[in-house]
């Protein structure tokens, strides 16, 4: 049983589709991302197809209005790439949630399916706006709900319908268990 429990491990990471790196975000400071400051980073792989960087970066500390842009990095060809972006301009705080986030194969295309939560705060760091962007390949799908509706409306990106049934129900999945508030 020793030796068997072990070697079940080792055979998963084998075979798993998505990989997660971990490294300090002084390990970034070379890509070409827009901003004067890396927030939050993820590098997620699909082992020997698909090497991806995410970086949402922000402008200086205490600009008005804050700044920020998410920033879907690929490597092609041996150089990486920005495949996908979006830039959030508000008069008030934006608020990466570093801990909320997925990476998924979810149609097996062997490409990096991933998933990152972000806010919108006065200046009082009072939350006005939740907000879901889903990375798949070089497009953007975005899920929003706010303190105007008490979080019980969404509102969709117009993309967001052209996404596979079984991938919107990951995704709803995923926002329907976020305690936004």
């Amino acid at each position: 049983m020793k030796i068997l429990l072990p070697m079940l491990f080792i055979g998963t990471l084998m075979n798993a589709q998505v990989s997660n790196i971990v490294r300090h975000q002084d390990s970034y400071k070379d890509f070409p991302y827009e901003g004067t400051r890396i927030v939050q980073v993820d590098e997620a792989n699909s082992p020997n197809n698909e090497d991806n960087v995410f970086i949402f970066s922000k402008i200086e500390k205490n600009s008005k209005p804050d700044k920020m842009t998410f920033q879907r990095f690929t490597k092609i060809n041996g150089d990486w790439k920005v495949v996908a972006k979006k830039q959030i301009n508000y008069p008030g705080i934006i608020s990466a949630w570093g801990q909320r986030k997925a990476f998924a194969d979810y149609d097996k295309d062997k490409s990096i399916d991933a998933l990152f939560i972000y806010s919108l705060n006065d200046y009082d760091f009072k939350q006005q706006s939740v907000h879901l962007i889903f990375s798949k390949n070089s497009e953007l799908y975005e899920i929003s709900t706010s303190t105007e509706s008490g979080y019980s409306k969404d509102v969709y990106s117009s993309n967001f319908k052209s996404l596979p049934e079984n991938i919107q129900s990951k995704i709803l999945e995923y926002w329907n268990k976020l305690d936004k508030k």
